[in-house]
């Protein structure tokens, strides 16, 4: 269960994290709920929001086969290549894509805040919104700059900044070959990328996409427009020989109880909920 490579093939993994995360939960239910002003962006509409797959507001996902080295993990007495076949999730390329209107009349830094969660329990029954607020994962967050005017941001998923694109093999890393000259096996951190989203069901489950634009200059320490080593995963593993760059909890906006008034008033104008289905091809 201590190394990130088998933790998530230990059964006992899920219920020990899920621990730990209702202890985070306890405590955040005793700070305040965010303000109005603390949610919003002046002058920044979301008008829509979709995913463009195949079918639109559909991601299809299916198993896949795949080989794994172990040469360099177990000592097999060899000097060939052994690997194992094994399956694995898989989806298809997909792109989540805003409309946004830039009102304020000059060009604005926004980060951009890309969320999933089940629309439904396992029963079926709809989920309230403070049921399904620590049910939100993230799946991307990047920053953009908004001209003024009517904007479109595109952004295809194996760019998303919880996932890693690339996992160097052994011989890669023995080579010196990584994705820069400063990045290091450091940046071998985050999701797989074909694990970016939940296998959902046959018959297609439906989740909700929510997208959140808040003001990059207020979020970011480091400034927008500063280059970032080993970012692949950085919403997660942070940008190295950098602070972390976000001043906002991670998880925001659902890191926190929403209070009645707010969660009456979501989608915001600043923020778009999508429904969207993940179908199973398997």
């Amino acid at each position: 269960m201590s190394d990130t490579s088998t933790s998530l093939r230990d059964p006992i993994f899920y219920r020990w994290h899920r621990f730990v995360d209702n202890i985070f939960q306890q405590y955040k239910a005793t700070l305040q709920p965010y303000t109005w002003e603390q949610l919003s962006f002046p002058g920044v509409k979301v008008v829509s929001c979709e995913v463009k797959g195949k079918n639109s507001n559909v991601i299809t996902t299916f198993m896949k086969d795949d080989e794994l080295n172990l040469a360099h993990g177990i000592n097999f007495g060899t000097d060939h290549k052994v690997k194992v076949k094994y399956h694995h999730l898989d989806h298809e390329p997909f792109s989540v894509v805003a409309n946004v209107e830039n009102n304020s009349g000059a060009p604005q830094h926004a980060t951009v805040r890309v969320f999933l969660a089940p629309k439904y329990d396992e029963l079926g029954n709809r989920l309230t919104p403070d049921d399904q607020r620590p049910l939100f994962i993230e799946i991307d967050k990047f920053h953009k700059q908004l001209a003024p005017g009517t904007n479109t941001i595109s952004r295809n998923a194996i760019d998303s900044t919880v996932t890693l694109s690339h996992t160097y093999t052994f011989e890669e890393l023995k080579a010196g070959q990584s994705a820069s000259a400063d990045a290091s096996e450091f940046c071998s951190c985050g999701w797989p990328e074909h694990m970016l989203v939940p296998r959902g069901t046959h018959k297609g489950m439906d989740f909700q996409l929510f997208v959140m634009l808040t003001d990059n200059t207020q979020d970011n320490p480091e400034g927008a427009n500063v280059k970032t080593i080993c970012n692949d995963a950085v919403s997660y593993c942070g940008a190295k020989d950098q602070k972390y760059p976000d001043k906002k909890p991670m998880g925001f906006p659902f890191d926190r109880p929403l209070s009645p008034s707010v969660a009456s008033r979501i989608p915001t104008e600043n923020t778009c909920l999508q429904d969207i289905k993940i179908k199973f091809l398997g």
